[in-house]
């Protein structure tokens, strides 16, 4: 996965808390998304494309040989994300918390016969219903995608004590490893 990494199904917002918290806005999303397969995720636990389809493969892989901690896609990807096997620490690393003013809104597609290759999707499928999320949370898109960095490391709760102009998303991908081993 290291060259040509196709584009990950998650869209940047700008969350409008004027009226509404950051729970209040969660338990809205959770009552307007279709399925589970679609979360919102702290801006800053997404480092790149590579390290959201890692997290993605490392969740279905798991469902697959029934290891999932989650019976839910939407818990198991932000668990594996964080790298660990609390989920309460999973939520508070990279679900939303009351300071967050922005997010990914992240559709999770369902994987095809095997994981041999990323899922062919449609576009217009889920991006259709990305708009129409981001219009009901009453939220704006941002032109930004996935990049690594130093918030990212300290949400996730990773440890680093190298130069911070090195960060790279390989110690992201390396910290979903985190999320099968005990804690």
């Amino acid at each position: 996965m290291d060259t040509n990494v196709p584009w990950f199904p998650c869209w940047g917002i700008k969350l409008d808390k004027t009226n509404m918290s950051t729970s209040e806005i969660v338990e809205k999303f959770l009552q307007i998304r279709p399925n589970s397969r679609w979360v919102l995720i702290s801006i800053h636990s997404a480092a790149s494309e590579r390290h959201l389809w890692s997290a993605w493969f490392t969740m279905e892989q798991q469902y697959i040989q029934k290891s999932a901690l989650s019976k839910n896609p939407d818990a198991e990807f932000i668990r594996i994300l964080s790298g660990t096997h609390q989920l309460k620490t999973a939520f508070s690393r990279a679900g939303l918390n009351e300071t967050d003013e922005e997010a990914w809104l992240t559709f999770l597609p369902e994987s095809e016969d095997n994981l041999e290759n990323i899922p062919h999707i449609s576009t217009i499928e889920f991006t259709e219903s990305a708009q129409k999320i981001i219009y009901l949370l009453n939220a704006s898109l941002i032109t930004q995608r996935p990049e690594p960095n130093k918030e990212g490391l300290e949400r996730l709760g990773i440890n680093f004590e190298g130069d911070f102009n090195s960060i790279n998303d390989h110690i992201f991908i390396s910290h979903i490893a985190r999320s099968s081993l005990s804690s």
